[in-house]
Order: structure tokens, then sequence, then C-alpha cells
């Protein structure tokens, strides 16, 4: 989302670079409250290069949980989300996930499982950002299709909170080994959204 563009901004060295980038990519679209995919522009801002590929956040490497059904590896990500909030934080199970993983959203992508985590670690605060209402099913092709509720406050000085957004996430998994090679959110909230909460001082 646009928040990943502001934050990467703000740790890396190309600020004006970046920044001018978010804002450019951030352009109003139409309001929507109906949970539908944001139009796509163009192709998704590739942030990758603005992230390390080893970074483990301080965790004990984990050995690829390879073999799993998918109905196993939904239950995992449903306690990710539900108990981690691992779309707010980084902190999810490495294991389920291919060290490849894609991560994508309508504005960003990002390829590589080490970069995405580290990128979601500069991005919200844990203790005052919610992942709620969890939702997740199998589909018969092995897709696992999670649909959330989500709120936070972003790790920004002026501590904007973003209002509640839904969203719906489609894991692929590889058909050889079950591990997590895409991962695809959709969300109900505008770019114009984004980038007014995020100028907006918390309270």
């Amino acid at each position: 989302m646009f928040w990943m563009y502001l934050l990467g901004a703000l740790q890396g060295p190309c600020t004006r670079r970046v920044f001018a980038a978010a804002v450019c990519a951030s352009a109003p679209a139409a309001a929507s409250h109906a949970f539908v995919a944001a139009p796509a522009i163009g192709k998704p801002f590739e942030w990758g290069s603005l992230w390390s590929s080893s970074y483990t956040g301080g965790a004990v490497a984990e050995p690829k949980r390879t073999g799993l059904r998918p109905a196993d590896v939904a239950a995992i990500l449903e306690d990710d989300l539900k108990s981690r909030k691992y779309i707010l934080t980084g902190q999810l199970s490495p294991g389920i996930f291919a060290d490849d993983c894609r991560f994508q959203d309508p504005n960003n992508a990002v390829t590589g499982l080490s970069k995405y985590r580290q990128a979601l670690s500069y991005l919200f605060r844990a203790e005052t950002s919610t992942v709620e209402d969890v939702r997740i099913s199998v589909d018969p092709a092995g897709s696992i299709v999670a649909e959330y509720t989500a709120s936070g406050e972003l790790k920004l000085p002026w501590r904007p909170r973003i209002s509640p957004w839904a969203g719906r996430i489609t894991y692929t998994l590889d058909a050889d080994n079950g591990l997590i090679t895409s991962q695809v959110d959709v969300w109900n909230i505008t770019r114009l959204d984004a980038v007014r909460q995020t100028f907006t001082p918390g309270v």
C-alpha cells in the first residue's frame, strides 16, 4: 500500500525519489465502500530494492514445512492472522512460505519472504493495530482464500491511524512441496483514503 512507500522513504537513503514515487502512485481513485479490487493502473510499484534479502527479525531460522495439506497451511495462516496480525507486523510462520514467494497488492509488489517481513516490521504499531473477522477457506483447486478486517496506527512521528478496511488474500501453493509461492491481497480502501489518513495526525 501507500504506507510502504512512505515508510520505505523514511528508512531508505533515497528519501526524495521514493517519496515522489509514492505521491504519484497514490493518485485519487473513485470512492467505493464495496469490497472490490482497486483498478489496475499500470504495474505495481516494486519496492524490493529498499529491503534486505537476509532479514530475519531476530528470529531463529525455521525449516520449511513441506508436504502439508492445504487445510493444514490454512490453519497456520489463520492463527498467524488472528494472533500475530502478520499482514501488519510481518510476524508470520516462515516455514510455510517459499523464500522467493511473490507478495502483491494493486499498488505494490515484492519478491522475497525476507524483504516482505522487513517492510512490514516498519509499518504498523502492533499494540494499537488489529486484524479481526478472519475467515479462511480452501477452494477445490487447492488455493487458500482469507478475508479479514484490519485497522492500525502507523509507525510515523505524527502517529496516523488507518480506519478499518476489509481485505481478501489469495494464496497459491506449490503443487510439489505445498509451500506458498504467491500472496495477492485486495482491499476496499482507495489510494486517496490511504494518502488522506496517512497525513492526518492521530489523536
